[in-house]
């Protein structure tokens, strides 16, 4: 409901709003459409060239493998060739070239040779993290690795490990551990074995030649930041290699881009995965920057649409302006006319209604108005204030004459209070006036009352240099006198001390009248701290409180003590600023 209600305010009775907010929707709704456009090709554009990236970061993984092992295949061959009149390595598994324990000295040369040859491998194999070379004889384990932090693992079972390989001619072998070194880093396997290539028989093996790959360095040559991307290393169903194994395995049913190459001489499959959520991400920037530039092209047009509109109809809404001129003051000057077409002759037309009314206006009711205006000044002067001034004055001089001195000072009283009230001085006054016309006011209250109630003042300061809002201590001691029943006590007493507080100006009032339950006290303190309130009662007290903190600021007005248990006398603190 709340909604039409608007809608008939602001808009059902201006057509050319209307005309403003249907453009304006039809304009979003295109430039929605543009954006999803723009938005959809550029989507296509970054997953095309994505796929494209993901594809030459496989090919180039693809490449890597290959050429890794290309040099192994190498090494391997290696093995069995003499090089510079020296023993190959070959010779040095075959079970009559074994030293024995006692051939310390041909021992170490073979550990050297062997180390000398590993070593040679690494060098040329950067990518390569560890070569291991195992002899089944003695079931003997040779490593070299690139990084000083590897060595082999003390409680790794190396001869079921190297025993467990099929004794086929089919290899290399491959395979994943991240238990083979120490410390415990995963990584990828390639095993070929040692046997006397020119038997038929390949149960005969001689030991193991293995190098090890990082995956972590593998991983990175596909992509330094692998939080984008994702590789996946099979050789048929055995996953060798996965930089993302928390993820779901069933990627291949999944609708992220994936390039899969494969090295068919050796079975493997290497497969990159990019995931569109990951793009969506990156888009998002780009999305926003499009919709910004949309919604603020949408903007100009619809200020553009403005400003044209108001070129085109500044001269209705100027006859508009004037319509309501004329129905407040229908004296009001003419409409000034532009142009030569039917605004202006509608303009002129209005002029001249205008004209004919002003002068029927003149000829009847001028004259009735204005001797009612000038019976109501007369009235006005007669009600003056001074009049009552004058009468108070006249009947006080009546009491003087007539020898009742106690009546001529209350009217005395009574006057000043009444000129103090009305006059228009500063809004700021001293404390000692404050509390002279406070004097006033109670003692023309008391008259005829059998309990008079005294006003007690301490002060520590020079009342007539420090200064209040004028009028606010009286209607306090009116409240205080009102709710605390005072005229029903013997010798009531208004007891009003007033001290400085480094810059505060502290008026404390309390009374011996009625006590102050623990209800009353919460709704007192309540109606003080809640704004915007209209008590039935003290609603003295709440407004001095709203006009102190208008005037001064929210950390001045009334204060209520400190809650105390049990029922409690009147107390109420009047906080100012200290001024001189």
């Amino acid at each position: 409901m709340w909604i039409k209600k608007l809608y008939r305010e602001w808009v059902g009775r201006f057509i050319f709003r209307k005309l403003n907010i249907g453009i304006g929707a039809a304009l979003l709704v295109i430039f929605l459409l543009l954006g999803l456009v723009v938005y959809n090709n550029f989507y296509s554009i970054l997953e095309k060239k994505e796929l494209e990236l993901l594809t030459f970061r496989t090919e180039k993984l693809k490449i890597l493998m290959t050429d890794m092992m290309e040099r192994f295949k190498y090494d391997s061959m290696s093995l069995y060739q003499n090089g510079n009149m020296q023993t190959s390595v070959y010779e040095l598994f075959l079970p009559e070239n074994i030293p024995d324990v006692t051939e310390d000295r041909k021992a170490l040369s073979e550990q050297n040779y062997i180390k000398n040859v590993m070593t040679h491998m690494l060098s040329r194999n950067p990518y390569i993290s560890s070569v291991m070379m195992y002899r089944v004889q003695d079931k003997r384990l040779f490593m070299e690795s690139q990084q000083q932090k590897y060595r082999t693992h003390l409680s790794f079972p190396y001869e079921p490990f190297f025993e467990a390989f099929p004794k086929l001619y089919r290899h290399p072998y491959f395979g994943s551990s991240d238990q083979l070194l120490a410390p415990e880093d995963p990584m990828l396997y390639i095993v070929n074995p040692i046997y006397n290539p020119t038997s038929i028989h390949p149960d005969r093996v001689y030991g193991y030649y293995l190098v090890t790959l990082n995956t972590r360095t593998i991983a990175n040559e596909f992509d330094t930041q692998s939080l984008d991307y994702r590789l996946i290393i099979k050789q048929k169903d055995n996953v060798l290699l996965d930089s993302r194994p928390e993820e779901p395995s069933a990627w291949d049913h999944s609708n992220d881009l994936i390039s899969r190459l494969s090295i068919d001489k050796y079975e493997l499959d290497i497969i990159g995965i990019s995931y569109k959520s990951n793009l969506q991400s990156k888009l998002s920037d780009i999305a926003f920057r499009i919709f910004m530039i949309l919604g603020l092209s949408w903007l100009v047009c619809i200020v553009i649409i403005h400003v044209i509109q108001r070129f085109i109809v500044g001269r209705f809404n100027l006859m508009s302006k004037h319509f309501k001129k004329v129905q407040r003051n229908p004296f009001a000057p003419l409409m000034p006319v532009s142009g030569e077409d039917e605004i202006s002759d509608l303009m002129l037309r209005f002029n001249r209604m205008a004209q004919e009314l002003q002068n029927h206006i003149s000829q009847v009711y001028i004259a009735e108005i204005r001797k009612r205006n000038a019976e109501f000044i007369a009235l006005k002067t007669q009600i003056h204030p001074h009049f009552l001034y004058n009468t108070l004055e006249s009947l006080r001089m009546q009491a003087v004459i007539s020898d009742q001195p106690f009546l001529a000072e209350k009217l005395y009283h009574l006057g000043r209070l009444y000129r103090w009230m009305l006059q228009p001085t500063d809004d700021l006054i001293s404390v000692q006036e404050e509390l002279a016309h406070t004097n006033y006011y109670l003692e023309l209250l008391m008259l005829g009352k059998s309990n008079v109630i005294e006003l007690q003042v301490t002060a520590e300061l020079n009342l007539e240099n420090c200064f209040m809002l004028k009028f606010t201590l009286q209607p306090v001691i009116e409240n205080a006198i009102q709710h605390g029943q005072l005229e029903q006590y013997e010798e009531p007493v208004i007891h009003v001390a007033i001290k400085r507080e480094s810059e505060l100006l502290i008026i404390e009032i309390h009374n011996n009248g009625k006590p102050m339950t623990a209800e009353e006290y919460d709704r007192l303190q309540q109606l003080l701290q809640t704004e915007n309130t209209f008590p039935e009662q003290h609603l003295g007290l709440k407004n001095i409180h709203e006009r102190i903190k208008h005037f001064y600021g929210n950390e001045y007005g009334l204060s209520l003590p400190a809650k105390q248990s049990g029922d409690q006398p009147f107390r109420l603190f009047m906080i100012f600023p200290y001024k001189r």
